[in-house]
Parts: structure tokens; sequence; C-alpha cells
């Protein structure tokens, strides 16, 4: 007889990095040595590993929690700050395979007759808060029906605000659907609206094809876009463009619109940072006001004898490492982004963009102070960024 999975906390679309549990009964529980057993597959049928459990003697149910294995197909890969258009979300989500057997026997022996099997779902690079994970329901940010839902970016963020030569991305689920059978369509192109324009920008190549959720990356900061949109060279402060994404067939909306707002002049060097967020899509915030770099170095240092009786001993440094650290500070913050830029402090994948290239980075902040105007003032968010690269003294 077959296991039966009663429940799973990943459904169609599962952030890797919460769990990603599933409880599974079988009907020969009766037998000898009886254990469950998971084989944890990439798409392509390979076994990652695979897990045994043995039945919770209250109710005989068995557990995998095969979040770990399934997470070593995530791995995020930092933007291209060339990127034009839309290209593949690589790194950022994987398809995975669920195979559930049973084994028993006096000689225990895994029973691969009658398998019952968990597929054509997808893992991305989350970390929802748990609250959140609760609640999951994957709509809005992921398609779940063959019909036109209301997608949104794979970002919690509704408003950017923007500067001249800025980068930014949306990230989009973009998972086939009917529109009118039997023909199918591809959610994978964006339209920008600057001025009452609409700019319509390829699907890309790589979109071709019937795979469910391939989660596509759509540059659209003013540098990506000047190409395409000129007169965004133009633009002072106050002026926005909108980003929304719809069929390439039939032209119809998605409707969810993300609003990116150019920010007051620039009295200070910025240093834009980019991070993975807590969909798996990529932010982007630049600190606009006085930044400050330092340099933290450490040296291992012992006592040194210049001759053969040892009378004259110096300190000598025998190796040490230095590394780069940004003291970084906002403008005025509003409340959605005092609530929101937690994700970028908490976020395991960072990166600042210095001298025209993304450079991997940590940032040092143990705590974050949520504030709101009703109950604060307006605030400013210092923070600092550390350079993820050490470098040898010797």
């Amino acid at each position: 007889m077959a296991t039966t999975v009663l429940s799973g906390s990943p459904l169609v679309a599962t952030p890797v990095y919460n769990k990603m549990l599933f409880k599974v009964s079988g009907s020969l529980i009766a037998q000898p040595n009886y254990r469950y057993v998971c084989d944890v597959k990439n798409p392509a049928g390979t076994t990652l590993a695979r897990l045994k459990c043995d039945k919770l003697p209250s109710t005989n149910f068995g557990f995998f929690d095969v979040a770990k294995v399934v997470e070593t197909l995530i791995a995020p890969t930092k933007p291209s700050l060339t990127q034009t258009g839309f290209v593949d979300h690589a790194g950022y989500y994987s398809g995975y395979r669920l195979d559930f057997m049973e084994e028993y026997g006096n000689t225990p022996v895994v029973q691969t007759g009658t398998v019952t099997t968990v597929s054509g779902n997808v893992a991305f690079a989350g970390n929802l808060e748990q609250l959140e994970f609760q609640d999951w329901t994957i709509s809005p940010y992921f398609r779940i029906e063959q019909s036109f839902p209301s997608t949104r970016a794979l970002t919690s963020q509704r408003t950017f605000t923007v500067y001249h030569g800025g980068s930014a991305w949306l990230a989009i689920n973009a998972t086939k659907y009917q529109a009118v059978a039997p023909n199918d369509t591809w959610l994978v192109s964006g339209r920008v609206t600057y001025k009452g324009v609409d700019y319509d920008i390829a699907v890309s190549p790589s979109l071709s094809g019937t795979t469910d959720f391939n989660i596509q990356r759509f540059a659209c900061g003013p540098a990506q876009l000047s190409g395409t949109i000129a007169a965004l060279s133009g633009a002072v402060e106050g002026d926005s463009y909108t980003v929304r994404f719809y069929s390439s067939t039939t032209a119809q909306s998605a409707g969810n619109v993300v609003t990116f707002t150019f920010g007051p002049c620039e009295r200070f060097d910025s240093i834009p940072v980019h991070f993975q967020n807590k969909y798996g899509g990529i932010d982007s915030y630049t600190f606009t006001l006085k930044n400050r770099k330092r340099a933290n170095i450490s040296r291992q240092t012992f006592g040194y004898n210049s001759d053969v009786y040892a009378t004259t001993t110096y300190d000598k440094v025998w190796a040490g490492e230095f590394d780069y650290v940004y003291a970084l500070n906002s403008d005025w913050l509003t409340d959605a982004e005092s609530a929101w830029l937690i994700e970028m402090v908490r976020s395991g994948q960072v990166w600042l963009e210095l001298d025209g290239q993304l450079v991997e980075a940590i940032v040092n902040a143990n705590t974050y102070q949520f504030t709101t105007r009703r109950n604060d003032r307006l605030t400013q968010l210092q923070v600092e960024v550390a350079i993820a690269y050490k470098n040898n003294i010797l």
C-alpha cells in the first residue's frame, strides 16, 4: 500500500528558508521495523538525499522537513547592472520532487513498488516571518489558477524612490495560463508608463516554452530603462513612472502597479544598496546623506628576536587582515520605508553599488528599531555595512 501525504506546509510555491514540513501516514504500520522513507530529488529526478522517519508512537504518522535538502538547489547570484529587459531569475528558485515510500521487514527493505510522489512545486529564496508563513496563501505573488490573476512582483513594496543612473529590478512569476483554450500564453511582458506614454518591453526568448513557475527578473531602474525611454533623462524631482506586467498575447494588465518616483537632488555621494528581499526578489534603497568609509584592521603580533643571543626583541606583525565598513545615512523615511527596510538588515544577500559594480556586503546590525511618525517623528536610518571581502596584511 502507498504512503498517504496528509498535509504539507509547502504549497505550490514555498519559501525555502522556512520549514517545508510534510506529514504522512501508511497502511502497513504494523509491519516489523516499519519506517517512512522520503527521497528528495531535483526536477530531473536525481536523488539528492534519502530521509527516513520512525512512526510517531501516539499517532503513527511520519514527519519530514525537506527544507535543508531542497535549499541546496537554491544558489542566488548577484544581478547585473547592465541587464535590460527580462532575464531568468536563476538561482533564486527551483522545482523539486519528493517520493514517499515505506521500509519494513525483519531485515528492513525499502518498498519501491508503490511510490507516492509530490511534484510540480517550486521553492524560492524567501524567508517569511513566522506569522506570515502561517498565513501564506501564495496568491497574489504566484499563479495557482489557469486564469489571469492580479499577480504581484516579488516585493512587499509598491513604491520606490530612484535617482538618475540608478538600477532596480522586479521579479515576477511567469507561469503559463490558459487564455482562450487551447492557446497558451505567458505573463511575461512589462509595461512602463511615463508621463502618460506606455513603453512595452519585449519578452525575452528564454521565456518561450511551457515550464511552470518560470520566475523572471525585469530591469526597471532609470539607468536600465534609459535606452528604451529617452525622456527619462529629463526627469526631475517628483516625476514618476510605473511598471506593471501583462500577457504579451492579450495585453491584459495584471492590475498590480509598482511606482518609481525620482527623489530630490543628492547633496552627497550616495551609495545604493541592493538586497534579496523576503520573497526572493531584489529590492534597492539609496542612502543619500553623508556616508563615511573606514577600514577595520586586525593584527597578530608576537615578539621577535633580531640576534642570535635574543638580547634585542621587538614586536613583529606575522599576520593580519582588514576590511572596509561604510556608515550609511538615509534621508527621512516614510512609515512604509521604515517597516520595509528590516528586509535589508536581515537579508542574507546584500550588495553595495560602488564605482559601477556590485560588491558583496554584510549589514552590521543586530537590532532594528521600527518608527512611525504618529508615535515618534520623522526619522533617518543609520546603518553600518561591511564589505564581505577580507584583505590580508601579510
